[in-house]
């Protein structure tokens, strides 16, 4: 296997567990909040983490079938979700024993917002690191719908 290929398999992977954590992240908190409006916000970020998820299963698929990557576009849905993969499970744990910690919906609010910043982060970062335009691609949207998500969680956070 080539670098490009296996840097590319690395992004995704760790993409793929950043968005299966914050999916359960955003599916418990939604359970433990009893506004809801902020309730519903999070449910709804729930599933475009989802969403997320799933398109960087299928581009991960697609990688390893083609070694090229696919474009956004074609989104492949699917329902469910496998458990969080080994390399995730300590952080995650930790994130999910502070969420059951507590039942402040601001608290609740800003780890989510760090959940996000995070992934922007990370996707913002790693745009650089391609030459391929299609990975850019991918990224760039990801890093921008990641921005969306910080954005509507920090309004949320003023309003309170």
């Amino acid at each position: 296997m080539n670098d490009s290929k296996q840097k590319s398999l690395d992004v995704l992977s760790t993409g793929i567990n950043a968005e299966l954590a914050a999916y359960v992240f955003y599916k418990r908190a939604a359970e433990k909040v009893d506004n809801t409006e902020i309730s519903e916000m999070l449910q709804k970020l729930a599933g475009e983490e989802k969403d997320h998820y799933w398109l960087l299963e299928r581009e991960y698929d697609s990688m390893i079938r083609s070694e090229k990557w696919v474009t956004y576009n074609d989104l492949m849905r699917k329902n469910g979700l496998p458990e969080i993969p080994e390399e995730m499970a300590d952080v995650h744990k930790r994130r999910l024993e502070r969420l059951e910690a507590t039942d402040n919906i601001l608290e609740i609010l800003n780890m989510a917002l760090e959940l996000e910043q995070k992934a922007y982060d990370y996707y913002k970062g790693q745009i650089e690191k391609f030459e391929d335009p299609a990975a850019k691609e991918m990224l760039t949207f990801l890093s921008k719908f990641e921005l969306g998500h910080v954005n509507v969680i920090s309004n949320w956070i003023k309003k309170l």
